[in-house]
């Protein structure tokens, strides 16, 4: 009896690898900014839930894991600095710290927003670090029960547990209070009523840590696409920054 092969795969066998060649990772990189880019502005446009899209885009582009690499670590591109418009966490202080978004305060209520370039005088929106304290190193929350939170935490809890490519039935606790029961413990007081917030800052965060990925994509990579592409993806990267301003945020 013989063997039969088919698309690549021996029956009774193991299955064979292609190797994906450098001009396809180059077209799946394309993808995830073009991706992130119409995420981000529907994102501003209304609709928060495409945060779970970014948080996914994401995580292709810069998580590493012992079964997978990362598309940018694919491309030998990870030595790239990334752009961090976080304010500097000071772990000395005892109140809840956040340092990434911004909180709004409007006659229809208080909300936390993704500030991406509308930032205060003490955050420079130009600041680039090396990945890795970008990523894990940077703490951007700590809520009221001193639990602390970086990039990497919300990203990969909103990409693999809250619907960007997975639901997870259960949620780490801290992570849970953070989006959903007000674990910083901040309030408004807004024409003589004190009341809760809109919204948690998790989904706000992913479209701030978008921004950045962007900023840092287009600083950082555009050397490896065609004269051609990279005008293409120019163009992209101009129509999004002219959207930015207009938020008002």
């Amino acid at each position: 009896m013989g063997l039969k092969r088919f698309w690549g795969v021996v029956e009774g066998g193991t299955m064979t690898k292609y190797a994906q060649t450098r001009e396809e990772l180059l077209d799946h990189l394309k993808d995830q900014i073009n991706f992130m880019i119409a995420s981000a502005m529907s994102f501003d446009n209304g609709f928060e839930g495409e945060a779970k899209r970014l948080a996914v885009a994401i995580r292709i582009l810069v998580h590493d894991t012992s079964h997978s690499d990362a598309l940018l670590t694919q491309l030998r591109k990870m030595d790239i600095l990334f752009y961090d418009s976080a304010s500097v966490f000071d772990p000395k202080n005892l109140i809840p710290s956040n340092c990434l978004t911004m909180m709004k305060l409007s006659p229809a209520g208080a909300q936390y927003v993704a500030p991406l370039d509308n930032l205060s005088p003490a955050r420079d929106k130009d600041k680039k670090v090396s990945f890795g304290r970008w990523w894990d190193r940077t703490t951007i929350y700590k809520d009221n029960a001193d639990n602390i939170f970086t990039r990497k935490d919300l990203v990969l809890a909103v990409a693999n547990k809250e619907g960007g490519a997975h639901i997870d039935p259960k949620l780490d606790q801290a992570y849970a209070n953070l989006s959903r029961f007000n674990a910083l413990g901040w309030r408004a007081f807004i024409r003589g009523i004190d009341q809760d917030f809109k919204n948690t800052p998790v989904l706000p965060s992913i479209r701030q840590i978008a921004h950045e990925v962007l900023k840092t994509l287009k600083a950082g990579v555009l050397d490896l696409f065609s004269d051609k592409d990279k005008e293409a993806l120019l163009e992209k990267f101009e129509a999004y920054e002219e959207h930015c301003p207009k938020l008002g945020n």
